[in-house]
């Protein structure tokens, strides 16, 4: 089974349409969550960060205005106590009919933990978020209560009188490409995560993981069109745009004695050189705009929809696609995207 996840930002925000992020439009939030459900997507994706909004109100503001979309919200252990996260879950999942979904986010970047005061190491985050799910787990099934004595937390009469709505609680997504990542991830997810790259590098790491967690997910930007010639016209011109601005904006400097055409000229060849992996185009991630960018799959709904199925060939069987332009893109992906590669699946798994 093949399922596509979407992105819900707290605004209307993209690579190329860089809202204000203090701005909370909770207009948006309600459109673009009604979008991802009526263009069928599975569930959408909530991020979170030590600067960002926490993800477990924007959640439920979307689940109050839909009725099957389900939710993956990213949260980061060491916070709260996980007896805590496990009840304000619980919660959520109940009054949402079982639409609640649990992405660890453990941190690789010791410096963006320092500014939430985490100093813990790594390593240290990584057998502690393993430890946190092990007894969000035990809050989940446990018909009494329960002790944990674990190197992170220490629970006496642990309980939940509100648990899950499903008998195998709230599945958990796990992410990371690193072997700490992996060792710990791999045995307590039930989904786990890897970046966007190319499918055949990602055969080699899929294969350390499969078989432990029971799904794999990447998370991909897609730019379609009804041609490839459409779609990457498209494509250019997003990134022409971005070029521009890094350009005007001295991200990109010019050279002694150049003038702005040739600095631009400059600044696509660099963006460009070997950008270009099967289908995966990292043409407008390398545009330094300061924003983070994921690489980008181009082509024709047919091109992207085989793109796509040489991932599910690699063992992943759930997808987070999102586009340049949110409620746009949800709707053109569950209108053309979508239903070519579900069609198609049995043929790759």
């Amino acid at each position: 089974m093949v399922e596509f996840f979407g992105i819900l930002h707290w605004n209307d925000y993209s690579e190329i349409r860089p809202t204000p992020y203090e701005v909370v439009d909770t207009a948006f939030i309600e459109a673009c969550a009604r979008a991802h459900e009526e263009a069928g997507f599975e569930r959408v994706l909530i991020a979170n960060s030590a600067h960002r909004p926490d993800s477990l109100p924007i959640a439920t503001w979307a689940a109050a205005v839909t009725s099957r979309l389900g939710f993956m919200i990213a949260h980061r252990p060491g916070f709260i106590a996980p007896t805590m996260a496990a009840r304000m879950f619980a919660i959520l999942d109940r009054m949402s009919a079982g639409r609640c979904g649990v992405h660890i986010i453990t941190g690789a970047d010791d410096h963006e933990l320092q500014a939430d005061g985490d100093y813990t190491t790594k390593d240290q985050r990584y057998r502690r978020s393993h430890e946190y799910v092990e007894v969000m787990r035990k809050a989940w099934s446990s018909a009494g209560p329960f002790d944990h004595d674990g190197e992170f937390y220490r629970v006496a009469g642990g309980f939940a009188h509100v648990r899950p709505e499903g008998a195998d609680g709230i599945p958990i997504f796990w992410g990371g490409s690193s072997p700490d990542a992996i060792e710990y991830g791999a045995r307590a997810a039930d989904v786990y995560a890897f970046p966007g790259f190319a499918a055949a590098r990602l055969r080699e790491p899929a294969r350390e993981v499969h078989g432990r967690a029971p799904a794999l997910l990447t998370s991909l930007r897609v730019l379609v069109a009804d041609t490839e010639a459409q779609a990457w016209e498209r494509a250019h011109a997003m990134q022409d745009h971005l070029i521009a601005e890094v350009v005007d904006n001295g991200r990109f400097p010019a050279e002694p004695s150049e003038n702005r055409s040739a600095t631009i000229a400059r600044a696509k060849q660099a963006a460009n050189e070997g950008a270009l992996e099967g289908r995966l185009w990292a043409g407008i991630t390398r545009v330094p705009t300061g924003r983070p960018a994921l690489g980008c799959l181009v082509g024709s709904h047919d091109q992207v929809a085989q793109a796509l199925l040489d991932y599910g060939a690699a063992g992943f069987s759930r997808f987070i696609i999102s586009g340049y332009n949110t409620i746009e893109d949800a709707r053109l992906f569950g209108r053309e995207l979508m239903p070519r590669v579900k069609n198609a699946w049995p043929v790759c798994t």
